[in-house]
Order: C-alpha cells, then sequence, then structure tokens
C-alpha cells in the first residue's frame, strides 16, 4: 500500500519574492540560431545609447548569448531589404541595459533597443538578425581576406 503525503507550504510574500528571484528567468530573446548568430525583435529607441551602439537586456545576454557587454560587434540586418556586402555593413557596439536604465523597459525580453539618433528607420517589434560571426573570427584581422581577395583577382588576370 502507498500512502501519499501531501505537504502545503504558505509562504509570506517576502519568502515568496525571494524564492522567485532565486529561480533562473528565462528570456525570449537573443535567441541562438547558429553560432554567434542571434534573432531579435526591435525594442525601441532610447536616447540613453550613441549612434553605434545597441543595448539589450544585460541579464538576457548573459544567459543566451556569448555576446561580451562594451566589448563586442555586431551588425543588425534586417529580413527586409537587400544584404550589403560586408565592408558596407554597420557596426555596433553591444551594450548591455541594466535596470537602473530608462530604456530597461524597452529590452525586459531581450529586445534590441535602438539610438534615438539612428531616427526610426526600423519598426518597434520587427525581427532583426543579430550578427557576432565577423567579430569572433576576422576581430579586424583582414589580412587573410585580403590575401583571398588578391589571389581570386591574379586568377581572374590569367583568365583573361
Amino acid at each position: 500500500m502507498f500512502f501519499t503525503l501531501s505537504i502545503i507550504v504558505y509562504l509570506s510574500e517576502r519568502d515568496l519574492k525571494e524564492f522567485t528571484d532565486k529561480i533562473m528567468i528565462m528570456y525570449r530573446y537573443p535567441l541562438e540560431i547558429v553560432s554567434d548568430i542571434y534573432l531579435s525583435k526591435v525594442g525601441g529607441y532610447s536616447y540613453e545609447l550613441d549612434e553605434k551602439e545597441v543595448g539589450i537586456n544585460a541579464k538576457a545576454l548573459e544567459m543566451n548569448t556569448s555576446l561580451i557587454p562594451n566589448e563586442t560587434f555586431v551588425t543588425i540586418r534586417l529580413f527586409r531589404g537587400k544584404i550589403k556586402p560586408y565592408f558596407f555593413k554597420r557596426r555596433f557596439l553591444i551594450v548591455g541595459v541594466e535596470e537602473n536604465m530608462d530604456c530597461y523597459e524597452l529590452t525586459k525580453n531581450g529586445e534590441v533597443v535602438l539610438s534615438e539618433s539612428l531616427g526610426e528607420t526600423v519598426e518597434v517589434g520587427e525581427e532583426v538578425i543579430i550578427n557576432a560571426v565577423e567579430f569572433f573570427r576576422v576581430d579586424g584581422d583582414y589580412s587573410n581576406l585580403l590575401k583571398a581577395i588578391l589571389c581570386r583577382l591574379e586568377s581572374l588576370k590569367k583568365e583573361n
């Protein structure tokens, strides 16, 4: 014979808050699609960010990505529009948005916050791709890339 014992614990409001603070909070975005490429939505625009910065909830960055705030540079791509060549893409510095910042409300689930100086070129709620592959793979060392381009140009000359 099996007996089931149910224990009901009544928690005070303070105890319940402490308990829920300790539970791991999951963030919807950024969602990793492939290594160092993430999907997110635009949460809004903020005056707190520079023109070359992109803000994302600091805790969401820590839990969902390998991006390092104030160190990692990324490119942002919209699903609409043309794909730009590598050297024409704008690079943005990732900034971790903390709870004490005014733009925190725009990135509660890890959405991307853009600078107000960009104008409202992207609609709030629009999905974007955050690409950090170039930063982690190239990281400013274009020597191999230039060698590949020169090699290709030489082979084209020989064909003509």
